[in-house]
Protein backbone atom coordinates (compact mmCIF):
# COMPACT_ATOMS: atom_id res chain seq x y z
CA UNK A 1 0.00 0.00 0.00
CA UNK A 2 1.42 3.40 -1.03
CA UNK A 3 1.88 5.96 1.79
CA UNK A 4 -0.45 8.95 1.76
CA UNK A 5 1.24 11.97 0.19
CA UNK A 6 -0.39 15.35 0.82
CA UNK A 7 -1.02 17.75 -2.01
CA UNK A 8 2.16 19.49 -3.08
CA UNK A 9 0.47 22.60 -4.39
CA UNK A 10 2.68 25.54 -3.40
CA UNK A 11 1.51 27.73 -0.55
CA UNK A 12 2.12 31.11 -2.20
CA UNK A 13 -1.57 31.95 -1.96
CA UNK A 14 -1.22 32.68 1.76
CA UNK A 15 -3.36 29.63 2.56
CA UNK A 16 -3.98 28.80 6.21
CA UNK A 17 -1.11 27.20 8.05
CA UNK A 18 -0.92 23.43 8.04
CA UNK A 19 -3.29 22.09 10.64
CA UNK A 20 -0.81 20.08 12.72
CA UNK A 21 2.77 19.02 13.14
CA UNK A 22 1.83 15.73 11.49
CA UNK A 23 0.63 17.63 8.43
CA UNK A 24 3.89 19.61 8.25
CA UNK A 25 5.99 16.45 8.67
CA UNK A 26 3.93 14.63 6.02
CA UNK A 27 4.43 17.49 3.57
CA UNK A 28 8.18 17.60 4.19
CA UNK A 29 8.35 13.82 3.83
CA UNK A 30 6.56 14.06 0.48
CA UNK A 31 8.88 16.82 -0.74
CA UNK A 32 11.95 14.77 0.13
CA UNK A 33 10.60 11.77 -1.80
CA UNK A 34 10.49 13.72 -5.07
CA UNK A 35 13.32 14.04 -7.59
CA UNK A 36 15.68 16.66 -6.24
CA UNK A 37 18.31 16.63 -9.00
CA UNK A 38 17.11 19.72 -10.94
CA UNK A 39 19.49 18.89 -13.80
CA UNK A 40 19.05 21.13 -16.81
CA UNK A 41 16.91 23.69 -14.96
CA UNK A 42 17.31 27.15 -16.50
CA UNK A 43 15.00 29.38 -14.46
CA UNK A 44 17.64 30.77 -12.09
CA UNK A 45 17.66 34.46 -11.23
CA UNK A 46 20.62 36.02 -13.13
CA UNK A 47 22.19 37.52 -10.00
CA UNK A 48 22.99 33.99 -8.81
CA UNK A 49 25.77 34.06 -11.43
CA UNK A 50 27.38 37.29 -10.20
CA UNK A 51 30.43 35.58 -8.66
CA UNK A 52 31.78 32.00 -8.55
CA UNK A 53 31.43 30.13 -5.27
CA UNK A 54 32.35 26.51 -4.49
CA UNK A 55 29.68 23.86 -3.89
CA UNK A 56 26.63 26.03 -4.56
CA UNK A 57 23.39 24.09 -4.72
CA UNK A 58 20.96 24.97 -7.53
CA UNK A 59 18.47 27.74 -6.71
CA UNK A 60 15.62 25.38 -7.56
CA UNK A 61 16.45 23.37 -4.44
CA UNK A 62 15.73 26.00 -1.76
CA UNK A 63 12.89 27.34 -3.92
CA UNK A 64 11.23 23.91 -3.80
CA UNK A 65 11.04 23.92 -0.01
CA UNK A 66 10.32 27.65 0.37
CA UNK A 67 7.30 27.51 -1.95
CA UNK A 68 5.83 24.37 -0.40
CA UNK A 69 6.57 24.91 3.29
CA UNK A 70 6.18 28.66 3.87
CA UNK A 71 3.85 31.52 3.08
CA UNK A 72 4.70 35.06 1.92
CA UNK A 73 5.95 37.16 4.81
CA UNK A 74 7.32 34.24 6.83
CA UNK A 75 11.00 34.06 7.77
CA UNK A 76 13.44 31.82 5.91
CA UNK A 77 16.94 31.40 7.34
CA UNK A 78 20.31 30.18 6.08
CA UNK A 79 22.79 30.43 9.00
CA UNK A 80 25.73 29.27 6.82
CA UNK A 81 24.67 31.22 3.77
CA UNK A 82 27.77 31.02 1.53
CA UNK A 83 26.80 32.67 -1.75
CA UNK A 84 23.26 33.37 -0.53
CA UNK A 85 21.26 31.09 -2.83
CA UNK A 86 18.59 30.45 -0.18
CA UNK A 87 18.29 34.15 0.64
CA UNK A 88 17.94 35.27 -2.96
CA UNK A 89 15.19 32.71 -3.55
CA UNK A 90 13.40 33.60 -0.30
CA UNK A 91 13.39 37.29 -1.19
CA UNK A 92 12.29 36.49 -4.73
CA UNK A 93 9.26 34.60 -3.32
CA UNK A 94 8.25 37.35 -0.90
CA UNK A 95 9.60 35.80 2.29
CA UNK A 96 11.74 37.58 4.88
CA UNK A 97 15.29 36.40 4.14
CA UNK A 98 17.68 35.94 7.08
CA UNK A 99 21.30 34.95 6.61
CA UNK A 100 24.61 34.85 8.42
CA UNK A 101 28.20 33.76 7.87
CA UNK A 102 31.67 34.60 9.16
CA UNK A 103 33.39 34.58 5.76
CA UNK A 104 34.04 38.19 4.66
CA UNK A 105 33.65 37.41 0.96
CA UNK A 106 30.33 35.63 1.56
CA UNK A 107 29.02 38.58 3.61
CA UNK A 108 29.92 41.10 0.90
CA UNK A 109 28.66 38.93 -1.96
CA UNK A 110 25.27 38.21 -0.38
CA UNK A 111 24.77 41.82 0.67
CA UNK A 112 25.50 42.88 -2.90
CA UNK A 113 22.92 40.41 -4.23
CA UNK A 114 20.24 41.34 -1.72
CA UNK A 115 20.66 45.12 -2.04
CA UNK A 116 22.29 45.81 -5.40
CA UNK A 117 22.48 49.22 -7.05
CA UNK A 118 19.98 49.95 -9.76
CA UNK A 119 21.11 49.24 -13.33
CA UNK A 120 21.11 52.99 -14.00
CA UNK A 121 23.30 53.69 -10.96
CA UNK A 122 25.79 50.98 -11.91
CA UNK A 123 25.87 52.09 -15.54
CA UNK A 124 26.99 55.55 -14.39
CA UNK A 125 29.32 54.41 -11.59
CA UNK A 126 31.61 51.85 -13.15
CA UNK A 127 32.98 54.12 -15.95
CA UNK A 128 33.79 56.69 -13.25
CA UNK A 129 35.74 54.04 -11.39
CA UNK A 130 37.66 53.25 -14.56
CA UNK A 131 38.61 56.91 -14.96
CA UNK A 132 39.77 57.14 -11.35
CA UNK A 133 41.76 53.91 -11.70
CA UNK A 134 43.50 55.24 -14.80
CA UNK A 135 44.44 58.34 -12.83
CA UNK A 136 45.82 56.25 -9.96
CA UNK A 137 47.95 54.26 -12.40
CA UNK A 138 49.82 57.45 -13.24
CA UNK A 139 50.92 57.72 -9.60
CA UNK A 140 53.18 54.69 -9.37
CA UNK A 141 55.18 55.98 -6.39
CA UNK A 142 52.02 56.63 -4.38
CA UNK A 143 50.70 53.15 -5.18
CA UNK A 144 53.94 51.58 -4.00
CA UNK A 145 53.93 53.58 -0.78
CA UNK A 146 50.30 52.70 -0.01
CA UNK A 147 50.97 49.02 -0.61
CA UNK A 148 53.94 49.13 1.76
CA UNK A 149 51.81 50.78 4.43
CA UNK A 150 48.85 48.41 4.13
CA UNK A 151 50.52 44.99 3.89
CA UNK A 152 52.69 43.34 6.52
CA UNK A 153 55.59 41.17 5.40
CA UNK A 154 53.76 37.78 5.25
CA UNK A 155 50.94 39.33 3.23
CA UNK A 156 53.42 41.02 0.93
CA UNK A 157 55.15 37.68 0.28
CA UNK A 158 51.80 36.05 -0.50
CA UNK A 159 50.87 38.79 -2.96
CA UNK A 160 54.29 38.79 -4.63
CA UNK A 161 54.12 35.02 -5.08
CA UNK A 162 50.70 34.99 -6.75
CA UNK A 163 50.48 38.35 -8.57
CA UNK A 164 52.88 39.88 -11.10
CA UNK A 165 54.07 43.45 -10.35
CA UNK A 166 52.13 44.92 -13.28
CA UNK A 167 48.97 43.15 -12.12
CA UNK A 168 49.49 44.39 -8.57
CA UNK A 169 49.69 48.01 -9.70
CA UNK A 170 46.50 47.72 -11.73
CA UNK A 171 44.60 45.98 -8.93
CA UNK A 172 45.76 48.60 -6.44
CA UNK A 173 44.62 51.40 -8.72
CA UNK A 174 41.25 49.76 -9.24
CA UNK A 175 40.73 49.00 -5.56
CA UNK A 176 41.53 52.60 -4.59
CA UNK A 177 39.08 53.84 -7.22
CA UNK A 178 36.39 51.57 -5.77
CA UNK A 179 37.08 52.75 -2.23
CA UNK A 180 36.49 56.34 -3.36
CA UNK A 181 32.92 55.48 -4.46
CA UNK A 182 30.55 57.36 -2.09
CA UNK A 183 27.47 55.10 -2.43
CA UNK A 184 27.64 52.01 -0.24
CA UNK A 185 25.57 49.70 -2.46
CA UNK A 186 27.63 50.63 -5.54
CA UNK A 187 30.92 50.27 -3.66
CA UNK A 188 29.93 46.84 -2.34
CA UNK A 189 28.77 45.68 -5.77
CA UNK A 190 32.04 46.90 -7.32
CA UNK A 191 34.05 44.93 -4.76
CA UNK A 192 32.28 41.77 -5.89
CA UNK A 193 32.99 42.53 -9.55
CA UNK A 194 36.61 43.21 -8.58
CA UNK A 195 36.78 39.85 -6.81
CA UNK A 196 35.51 38.06 -9.90
CA UNK A 197 38.69 39.17 -11.68
CA UNK A 198 40.67 37.02 -9.24
CA UNK A 199 38.36 34.18 -8.21
CA UNK A 200 37.29 32.88 -11.58
CA UNK A 201 36.46 29.61 -13.28
CA UNK A 202 39.10 30.53 -15.86
CA UNK A 203 41.16 33.60 -16.67
CA UNK A 204 42.07 34.74 -13.16
CA UNK A 205 44.45 37.70 -13.12
CA UNK A 206 46.44 35.83 -10.43
CA UNK A 207 49.18 33.38 -11.35
CA UNK A 208 46.87 30.56 -10.35
CA UNK A 209 44.33 28.13 -11.67
CA UNK A 210 41.37 26.44 -9.95
CA UNK A 211 40.67 29.39 -7.66
CA UNK A 212 36.93 28.95 -8.09
CA UNK A 213 37.35 25.35 -6.90
CA UNK A 214 39.41 26.37 -3.81
CA UNK A 215 42.52 24.42 -4.90
CA UNK A 216 44.95 26.97 -6.37
CA UNK A 217 47.93 25.80 -8.37
CA UNK A 218 50.57 28.27 -9.51
CA UNK A 219 51.05 28.67 -13.23
CA UNK A 220 53.16 31.15 -15.13
CA UNK A 221 51.28 33.34 -17.57
CA UNK A 222 51.49 36.77 -19.13
CA UNK A 223 49.94 39.66 -17.16
CA UNK A 224 46.32 40.23 -18.04
CA UNK A 225 44.84 43.68 -18.81
CA UNK A 226 43.16 44.21 -15.45
CA UNK A 227 41.19 47.37 -16.27
CA UNK A 228 39.95 46.01 -19.60
CA UNK A 229 38.82 42.83 -17.87
CA UNK A 230 37.08 44.85 -15.16
CA UNK A 231 35.19 46.72 -17.88
CA UNK A 232 34.07 43.38 -19.35
CA UNK A 233 32.97 42.11 -15.95
CA UNK A 234 31.18 45.40 -15.22
CA UNK A 235 29.21 45.19 -18.47
CA UNK A 236 28.27 41.60 -17.69
CA UNK A 237 27.16 42.64 -14.20
CA UNK A 238 25.03 45.36 -15.78
CA UNK A 239 23.28 42.75 -17.94
CA UNK A 240 22.65 40.59 -14.86
CA UNK A 241 21.19 43.59 -13.01
CA UNK A 242 18.90 44.50 -15.89
CA UNK A 243 17.68 40.91 -16.19
CA UNK A 244 17.03 40.76 -12.43
CA UNK A 245 15.51 44.20 -11.95
CA UNK A 246 13.44 45.11 -10.02
CA UNK A 247 14.76 43.21 -7.01
CA UNK A 248 12.09 42.04 -4.58
CA UNK A 249 11.41 44.53 -1.80
CA UNK A 250 10.71 42.08 1.03
CA UNK A 251 13.07 42.46 4.00
CA UNK A 252 16.48 40.79 3.93
CA UNK A 253 18.84 40.78 6.89
CA UNK A 254 22.47 39.67 6.48
CA UNK A 255 24.70 39.60 9.56
CA UNK A 256 28.17 38.44 10.51
CA UNK A 257 27.56 35.60 12.95
CA UNK A 258 28.63 32.06 13.74
CA UNK A 259 25.88 29.49 13.10
CA UNK A 260 26.72 28.02 16.52
CA UNK A 261 25.62 31.30 18.16
CA UNK A 262 22.76 32.68 16.10
CA UNK A 263 21.48 36.22 16.78
CA UNK A 264 17.87 35.40 15.89
CA UNK A 265 15.03 35.31 18.43
CA UNK A 266 13.55 32.03 19.57
CA UNK A 267 10.68 30.52 17.62
CA UNK A 268 10.55 33.10 14.81
CA UNK A 269 11.77 31.16 11.73
CA UNK A 270 9.44 29.11 9.53
CA UNK A 271 12.10 27.33 7.48
CA UNK A 272 15.85 26.74 7.46
CA UNK A 273 17.58 25.61 4.25
CA UNK A 274 21.35 25.41 4.51
CA UNK A 275 24.43 23.51 3.40
CA UNK A 276 27.04 23.14 6.15
CA UNK A 277 30.75 22.74 5.42
CA UNK A 278 32.45 19.36 5.27
CA UNK A 279 34.61 17.96 8.02
CA UNK A 280 38.39 18.56 7.91
CA UNK A 281 38.08 21.51 5.50
CA UNK A 282 37.43 19.14 2.59
CA UNK A 283 36.30 22.22 0.67
CA UNK A 284 38.56 24.98 1.92
CA UNK A 285 36.80 28.26 1.16
CA UNK A 286 39.43 30.51 2.71
CA UNK A 287 42.22 29.01 0.63
CA UNK A 288 40.69 30.70 -2.42
CA UNK A 289 38.95 33.66 -0.80
CA UNK A 290 42.15 35.08 0.65
CA UNK A 291 43.29 35.89 -2.91
CA UNK A 292 40.60 38.59 -2.91
CA UNK A 293 40.53 39.45 0.78
CA UNK A 294 44.14 40.61 0.95
CA UNK A 295 43.14 43.37 -1.49
CA UNK A 296 40.30 44.34 0.82
CA UNK A 297 42.71 45.05 3.66
CA UNK A 298 42.98 41.69 5.47
CA UNK A 299 46.35 40.21 6.35
CA UNK A 300 47.11 36.54 5.74
CA UNK A 301 47.53 36.12 9.50
CA UNK A 302 44.03 37.51 10.15
CA UNK A 303 42.60 35.19 7.53
CA UNK A 304 44.44 32.17 8.91
CA UNK A 305 43.04 32.92 12.35
CA UNK A 306 39.54 33.30 10.91
CA UNK A 307 39.88 30.02 9.00
CA UNK A 308 40.48 28.21 12.29
CA UNK A 309 37.04 29.36 13.43
CA UNK A 310 35.24 27.81 10.46
CA UNK A 311 33.05 24.80 11.10
CA UNK A 312 34.89 21.68 10.00
CA UNK A 313 38.34 22.92 10.98
CA UNK A 314 41.18 20.59 11.88
CA UNK A 315 42.47 22.15 15.12
CA UNK A 316 41.36 20.09 18.15
CA UNK A 317 43.74 21.08 20.94
CA UNK A 318 41.77 22.23 23.97
CA UNK A 319 38.51 21.34 22.29
CA UNK A 320 35.50 20.36 24.42
CA UNK A 321 33.85 17.43 22.68
CA UNK A 322 30.11 16.92 23.04
CA UNK A 323 28.55 13.52 23.77
CA UNK A 324 27.28 12.02 20.53
CA UNK A 325 24.46 9.65 19.59
CA UNK A 326 25.43 6.08 18.82
CA UNK A 327 25.74 6.36 15.03
CA UNK A 328 27.99 9.42 15.25
CA UNK A 329 30.06 7.91 18.06
CA UNK A 330 30.51 4.72 16.06
CA UNK A 331 31.75 6.72 13.05
CA UNK A 332 34.31 8.47 15.25
CA UNK A 333 35.46 5.19 16.80
CA UNK A 334 35.81 3.57 13.37
CA UNK A 335 38.12 6.37 12.21
CA UNK A 336 40.01 6.28 15.52
CA UNK A 337 41.10 2.70 14.85
CA UNK A 338 42.95 4.03 11.79
CA UNK A 339 43.89 7.59 12.72
CA UNK A 340 43.32 9.07 16.16
CA UNK A 341 43.93 12.65 14.97
CA UNK A 342 41.39 12.36 12.16
CA UNK A 343 38.90 10.92 14.63
CA UNK A 344 39.27 13.98 16.86
CA UNK A 345 38.69 16.22 13.82
CA UNK A 346 35.48 14.34 13.06
CA UNK A 347 34.39 14.56 16.70
CA UNK A 348 34.99 18.31 16.59
CA UNK A 349 32.84 18.55 13.44
CA UNK A 350 29.95 16.63 14.99
CA UNK A 351 30.28 18.76 18.14
CA UNK A 352 30.04 21.93 16.05
CA UNK A 353 27.07 20.60 14.11
CA UNK A 354 25.36 19.68 17.38
CA UNK A 355 25.59 23.33 18.41
CA UNK A 356 24.24 24.43 15.03
CA UNK A 357 21.32 22.02 15.20
CA UNK A 358 20.58 23.10 18.77
CA UNK A 359 20.40 26.70 17.58
CA UNK A 360 18.18 25.70 14.65
CA UNK A 361 15.83 23.96 17.08
CA UNK A 362 15.74 27.16 19.15
CA UNK A 363 15.00 29.64 16.36
CA UNK A 364 12.45 27.53 14.48
CA UNK A 365 8.81 28.17 15.26
CA UNK A 366 6.91 25.14 16.58
CA UNK A 367 6.10 23.10 13.49
CA UNK A 368 8.85 24.85 11.50
CA UNK A 369 11.05 22.81 9.17
CA UNK A 370 14.78 22.58 8.44
CA UNK A 371 16.63 20.99 5.52
CA UNK A 372 20.38 20.37 5.75
CA UNK A 373 22.06 19.68 2.41
CA UNK A 374 25.13 17.57 3.16
CA UNK A 375 27.57 15.26 1.47
CA UNK A 376 29.16 12.18 2.92
CA UNK A 377 32.85 12.34 3.71
CA UNK A 378 35.59 9.75 3.95
CA UNK A 379 38.53 9.65 6.32
CA UNK A 380 41.21 7.06 5.78
CA UNK A 381 38.88 5.45 3.26
CA UNK A 382 36.00 5.07 5.75
CA UNK A 383 32.67 6.84 5.58
CA UNK A 384 31.97 9.43 8.26
CA UNK A 385 28.24 8.61 7.94
CA UNK A 386 27.48 12.32 8.03
CA UNK A 387 23.81 12.20 6.93
CA UNK A 388 22.88 9.53 9.50
CA UNK A 389 24.94 11.23 12.20
CA UNK A 390 23.31 14.64 11.67
CA UNK A 391 19.86 13.05 11.66
CA UNK A 392 20.61 11.45 15.02
CA UNK A 393 22.20 14.61 16.43
CA UNK A 394 19.10 16.59 15.40
CA UNK A 395 16.93 14.16 17.34
CA UNK A 396 19.31 14.49 20.28
CA UNK A 397 18.77 18.27 20.49
CA UNK A 398 14.98 18.17 20.16
CA UNK A 399 14.19 18.12 16.44
CA UNK A 400 12.19 15.40 14.74
CA UNK A 401 13.97 13.76 11.81
CA UNK A 402 11.41 13.25 9.06
CA UNK A 403 13.36 11.79 6.17
CA UNK A 404 16.66 12.07 4.34
CA UNK A 405 16.33 12.66 0.60
CA UNK A 406 19.03 11.97 -1.97
CA UNK A 407 20.01 13.97 -5.03
CA UNK A 408 22.53 13.23 -7.77
CA UNK A 409 24.99 16.03 -8.39
CA UNK A 410 25.32 17.85 -11.67
CA UNK A 411 29.07 18.41 -11.42
CA UNK A 412 29.01 20.97 -14.23
CA UNK A 413 26.88 23.22 -12.02
CA UNK A 414 27.81 22.21 -8.44
CA UNK A 415 31.37 23.55 -8.43
CA UNK A 416 33.58 20.91 -6.84
CA UNK A 417 37.37 20.47 -6.91
CA UNK A 418 38.43 19.89 -10.49
CA UNK A 419 39.71 16.71 -12.06
CA UNK A 420 43.39 16.58 -12.95
CA UNK A 421 44.42 13.65 -15.11
CA UNK A 422 43.34 10.05 -14.62
CA UNK A 423 43.81 9.95 -10.86
CA UNK A 424 40.93 11.13 -8.75
CA UNK A 425 41.09 12.68 -5.32
CA UNK A 426 39.02 11.29 -2.48
CA UNK A 427 36.62 14.21 -2.70
CA UNK A 428 36.28 13.66 -6.46
CA UNK A 429 35.41 10.01 -5.92
CA UNK A 430 32.66 10.67 -3.39
CA UNK A 431 31.09 13.83 -4.84
CA UNK A 432 28.37 12.17 -6.88
CA UNK A 433 25.40 12.61 -4.59
CA UNK A 434 24.35 14.60 -1.59
CA UNK A 435 21.72 14.17 1.06
CA UNK A 436 18.90 16.39 2.30
CA UNK A 437 18.32 15.76 5.99
CA UNK A 438 14.83 17.02 6.86
CA UNK A 439 13.61 17.98 10.33
CA UNK A 440 10.61 19.61 11.96
CA UNK A 441 10.50 21.27 15.35
CA UNK A 442 7.84 19.63 17.54
CA UNK A 443 5.37 21.70 19.47
CA UNK A 444 6.00 22.11 23.18
CA UNK A 445 5.28 18.87 25.01
CA UNK A 446 5.18 16.76 21.84
CA UNK A 447 7.29 13.64 21.66
CA UNK A 448 10.24 13.85 19.29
Amino acid sequence: MQPFLPSLEPRDDAAPALASLADRAARLDALLRQSLDFHGATDALPLHALHPFPAKYPPQLPRWFIRHLTRPGERVLDPMMGSGTTLVEAQRLGRVALGSDIDPLALTLVSAKMSPPSPAAWDVAWPRMMQRAQAWLQRAEVLARLAAQRWDEPTRRFVDYWFLPETQRALWALMLAIEEEPTASVRRFARVVFSSLIIAKSGSVAQARDLSHTRPHKILKQPKPVLSLFAQKARRALRLLRQSWPVAQTPAIVVEADAQKMPWAEGQVALVVTSPPYAANAIDYMRAHKFTLVWWGYSVQQLSALRREYIGGEATQGWEFAPLPAVAQHAVQTIAQLDAKKARVLHRYFTEMRRVLHEVARVLMPGGAAVFVVGDSTMRGRSTRTPEALAAIGEQVGLRHVRTGVRTLDRDRRMMPARRGAAQSQIEQRMHREYLVGFVRPHAGAEV
